[in-house]
């Protein structure tokens, strides 16, 4: 017996419709999507190129992270694959700031991962996700993506936008975006793979010193030889005053409302303990910092093999912008 044509009508448009909405991605549904994700993930490993856009000049990394549940990661940061300068690991000891090249690491305790890490994992980029009060969903290209205000709170970056695959929900975008919503930091995925088993030593320290480009010699510790870097970016009024070289560092003075200095110098290897400090990204490598805010206060980063300290009362983020304008600046 026949249908009437109005039943097979009816049946085709609720069809139609069903199909439509399983095709339709809501936030609603996608955070829950992520929900699943987060809870199932154990390990990672991610490759990925950043973009840093800062004092009129365009700087470009590599970042590989490795993560294994619940909260080891390795963060490896350099100029490609074979050329790695600083490796950030976390353990059940802490957290570990590592110059490979220099032989030189740092110990910190805390939650930089939750607090800062989220630029660069996976992880903690969902968690941004699931626990940002105001954020914007949107889809697109095969995409979904989620903004939401920067935290912690940066003058320079405002908007935190992180772009999944549809499909799957793998990282392909973590962005950091200025008032007017151009790209300060973009990091792009290059590769992404879940269940990844490491070594058991793949998460310390000692692994990561390892990480030295194979066949090159160790710096040699109190060589001159990096010429004098000074800051593309200093803080309005600020003025260098006569810069005083020794054999083995520079050494920049400037006065202003906030006089600060600057040393720079070819370290002896060493490992440091520091548990008052804490990390503070510069988007491309990592600067430890230490002493409280309204006080004297020394931020000390690596780059090439050369050590900077500086070291002055200004604003957390004067001195980030003024550490960020020295990073692959050419000496003089």
């Amino acid at each position: 017996m026949r249908k009437p044509w109005y039943l097979v009508f009816l049946s085709l448009l609720i069809l139609s419709l069903t199909l439509v909405g399983c095709g339709k991605q809501n936030q609603e549904t996608v955070l829950k999507d992520l929900t699943n994700v987060k809870q199932n993930l154990q390990s990672y490993e991610s490759k990925a190129t950043m973009t840093v856009t800062a004092n009129n000049s365009q700087q470009k990394y590599y970042i590989e992270t490795w993560y294994q549940a619940p909260h080891y990661y390795r963060i490896a940061l350099g100029n490609d694959p074979s050329q790695i300068t600083q490796v950030i690991v976390r353990n059940d000891d802490g957290i570990f700031v590592v110059s490979p090249q220099l032989k030189k690491s740092f110990r910190f305790k805390g939650d930089w991962a939750e607090n800062q890490g989220h630029v660069y994992l996976y992880h903690a980029a969902l968690d941004r996700i699931l626990t940002a009060q105001d954020k914007k969903f949107a889809t697109g290209d095969g995409n979904v993506s989620f903004s939401m205000k920067m935290e912690p709170e940066n003058p320079l970056v405002s908007t935190q936008r992180v772009t999944l695959k549809d499909n799957g929900y793998e990282p392909k975008q973590i962005a950091l975006l200025d008032k007017d919503d151009k790209s300060i930091v973009s990091v792009d995925f290059t590769s992404f793979k879940t269940g990844v088993e490491f070594k058991k030593d793949a998460f310390t320290p000692e692994s990561a010193m390892a990480m030295a480009q194979s066949g090159t010699q160790p710096v040699m510790a109190g060589a001159k030889d990096f010429g004098v870097i000074e800051p593309r970016y200093v803080p309005e009024g600020a003025k260098l005053l006569e810069p005083q070289e020794t054999q083995s560092s520079v050494m920049l003075r400037y006065s202003g409302n906030d006089p600060f200095t600057i040393i720079e110098s070819r370290p002896a290897a060493k490992d440091s303990n520091l548990h008052t400090g804490e990390i503070v990204d510069l988007w491309g490598t990592a600067a430890v910092m230490t002493g409280a805010e309204g006080e004297t206060r020394t931020m000390q980063w690596f780059q090439d093999g050369v050590e900077f300290s500086l070291t002055g009362k200004m604003a957390t983020d004067d001195m980030v912008r003024v550490a960020q304008s020295m990073l692959k600046a050419d000496g003089k």
